[in-house]
């Protein structure tokens, strides 16, 4: 059965949600400097004054002024923090004395209190919380059919996701007898962006799947066409009216994406590598909440026993055939074969992502977001084990 928040459930959302919103402060990139002692602290200075940074703060610092981020983090690791504050104020200057914009935006998560990122002005392109509610209130006014299923939100990265879902089942045969979807979207809120994503509902165990596939066909018309996934282009009237616009597509084709079918196909028919099996697994053991390292290990054994069958049978018949399992790279992996289908994999991590599992887990939603990207990886680069019959060529 299908959850959905009730109207009290969603005014309590908004007001947590609206309430945490992003502080955000524009400022010559000038008034910006760090010394030995601010990258020590994990600060930065603001016209002079010690103003606290997330982890990954100075990454995207680096990221904005074309600084090599290995380079920098070595550095600052090292403890040669003075090399470090040279070469970003050294960059950083000569970034503000070139032509154009020299302002960059500041972005502070409020509950934690330390800013979390760095842009330029017209990289922001993100609507505040308030705005976003205002929005979902208005395409649900505007879509008898739509409903909100969920509301994920971390109040210590910021990041929040209204998930939509239109009430049409759609079966797809090929993915079994039981297999029903509804579809619909996210729109998700990160420290600088906007943007809305496809989603479905997996009917058959309640399991949520974010999943992007570039830019598609509705009903197989190519000349009717909408993305996937789009970001607002700004935060102007006219952005918010061509955002709704593009909502409006996605409505014209039942939200189904273009290519989900055909990826259900390959999904179904393609086996998964020992790698893509891996991948999943790690991004599962990831999630378990226990300090204990002993029960910690009996609910990864259990994760990989219960949800990725493939992963032990393969390394039991890889070392039966006398090759050592753990000398084995990531890209060797890609090239073996399991037992699994891809479309497996993924029932596997939406089910985990989406369910109470019986172990213990904090942030396994994040789990459907890794299943959308393998997923939809038949539509850009293929599974790894897509194109096999190719070698005998």
């Amino acid at each position: 059965m299908i959850k959905e928040i009730s109207e009290d459930q969603f005014k309590k959302v908004k007001e947590t949600v609206s309430r945490a919103d992003s502080a955000v402060k524009r400022i010559p990139i000038s008034s910006l400097k760090v010394d030995e002692d601010s990258l020590k602290a994990g600060c930065i200075l603001v016209d002079g004054n010690r103003v606290k940074v997330s982890t990954g703060f100075f990454s995207k610092l680096g990221q904005m002024l074309s600084i090599n981020v290995s380079l920098t983090r070595g550095m600052i690791e090292k403890g040669d923090t003075r090399l470090a504050a040279s070469l970003i104020n050294g960059l950083k200057d000569y970034a503000s004395t070139r032509k154009g914009n020299s302002d960059v935006v500041l972005i502070a998560n409020l509950e934690t209190k330390h800013v979390v990122d760095i842009c330029k002005p017209s990289q922001y392109k993100r609507i505040t919380n308030d705005t976003l509610f205002d929005v979902t209130e208005r395409i649900l006014s505007d879509n008898n059919s739509l409903i909100v299923e969920t509301v994920d939100f971390n109040p210590y990265t910021g990041k929040a996701s209204i998930n939509f879902l239109n009430s049409d089942e759609v079966g797809f045969a090929q993915a079994g007898k039981d297999e029903f979807f509804k579809f619909g979207f996210s729109i998700t809120q990160t420290s600088r962006d906007t943007i809305v994503e496809s989603y479905n509902q997996r009917l058959i165990c309640s399991n949520g799947l974010r999943v992007s596939l570039g830019e598609g066909a509705i009903g197989g018309n190519r000349d009717l066409r909408f993305e996937d996934r789009f970001k607002l282009g700004g935060t102007g009237t006219e952005d918010i009216r061509i955002f709704l616009n593009k909502i409006e597509d996605m409505k014209k084709a039942g939200f189904i994406p273009g290519g989900f079918e055909s990826s259900i196909n390959k999904a179904v028919s393609t086996k998964a590598s020992l790698w893509e099996v891996e991948h999943a697994w790690r991004k599962s053991i990831d999630m378990i909440d226990e300090a204990n390292p002993d029960l910690k290990k009996t609910y990864q054994a259990q994760i990989a026993r219960e949800y990725y069958r493939g992963y032990g049978e393969t390394a039991a018949r890889i070392n039966r055939q006398g090759v050592d399992f753990n000398s084995l790279n990531s890209r060797q992996k890609q090239f073996i074969k399991t037992g699994q289908s891809v479309w497996e994999v993924v029932n596997s991590m939406t089910f985990l992502g989406s369910n109470n599992s019986g172990i213990p887990m904090h942030g396994q939603q994040e789990l459907k977001h890794t299943a959308g990207e393998l997923f939809a990886k038949s539509m850009k680069e293929g599974y790894d084990l897509e194109f096999a019959q190719y070698a005998k060529l």
